[in-house]
């Protein structure tokens, strides 16, 4: 179907281009980060309730999967909130990162929005500080889509 100008003026038409828009500009983000950082073995934005809003790379077909986006969506979730009540308990500011590093790797959590955060999955070995550098710039951009 190609759209007419009557589908423009339709708000519900205008707002599923709108979604669309943005849920392409958040993959592209997330492929971007995973292009540039070979390293980066998946990266998920993840609302508040622990749904997945994009990943990269896509796999939703594996929910058994430990690093499949529901996983990951849902742990993160869960360190996002553990993060932010401890640093409120102990009065130590906002969050800005949660950084976690295990034997096969790190896994790095920034806070996008109120309702929104980026999840990435860090290979061992990897050069840690570029990774993280990228990935916070990735989350700077999810920020600016997630924010108009």
């Amino acid at each position: 179907m190609i759209p007419t100008a009557r589908h423009f003026h339709n708000p519900c038409y205008t707002f599923g281009m709108i979604a669309q828009y943005r849920e392409d500009t958040l993959r592209s983000a997330l492929q971007s980060l995973a292009e540039t950082m070979p390293d980066v073995r998946a990266a998920v934005i993840v609302n508040v309730d622990g749904l997945v809003v994009a990943s990269f790379p896509a796999n939703a077909d594996d929910v058994h999967d430990p690093t499949g986006e529901h996983s990951v969506a849902a742990t993160t979730a869960l360190i996002m909130g553990l993060a932010e009540r401890t640093l409120e308990r102990l009065a130590q500011g906002s969050l800005e990162r949660v950084m976690i590093e295990g034997a096969e790797g790190t896994i790095g959590v920034y806070p996008c929005t109120d309702d929104a955060t980026l999840a990435v999955l860090i290979s061992k070995g990897a050069k840690l500080g570029l990774a993280l550098t990228v990935a916070r710039r990735t989350a700077q951009e999810i920020r600016a889509v997630l924010s108009k």
